[in-house]
């Protein structure tokens, strides 16, 4: 008797079953890094949103055209702010003054319930 060899076609079974296990790493593998993705891109929002936040109020108290109003015009605490719901604003400003010097540290700070950390910008103003 004579034995022919023919072609194979198709896979076995066990290496159907290596390929469905290297697949479903894969695919987990893909599952977390789009969650981690999608965490990261969303904190980032929120983030840039805050600094904006903090920016825009270090610069309308820098345009002020009156330094020795700054305390009274611009500390506070701001619970909500329009368009930007979830986020709180507080503004702190410090005189410095002796022979020397005369500068003011304003520091406004933004926190949003999603901010792991509050968003923090100081500037200092010198006496004009």
């Amino acid at each position: 008797m004579r034995l022919t060899l023919r072609a194979r076609t198709g896979l076995t079974l066990i290496e159907t079953m290596i390929a469905l296990a290297i697949l479903t790493g894969a695919m987990l593998g893909m599952g977390t890094f789009v969650s981690r993705l999608s965490h990261t891109s969303g904190n980032g929002y929120v983030q840039s949103e805050a600094g904006d936040l903090a920016v825009a109020r270090v610069e309308q108290i820098k345009a002020y055209p009156s330094y020795s109003n700054l305390e009274t015009m611009f500390v506070a605490t701001e619970a909500s702010l329009p368009g930007y719901p979830g986020f709180a604003r507080q503004t702190y400003i410090t005189h410095t003054s002796n022979s020397t010097t005369d500068y003011k540290t304003v520091t406004v700070v933004v926190t949003a319930p999603t901010l792991t950390t509050p968003m923090k910008k100081t500037s200092i103003i010198s006496a004009y």
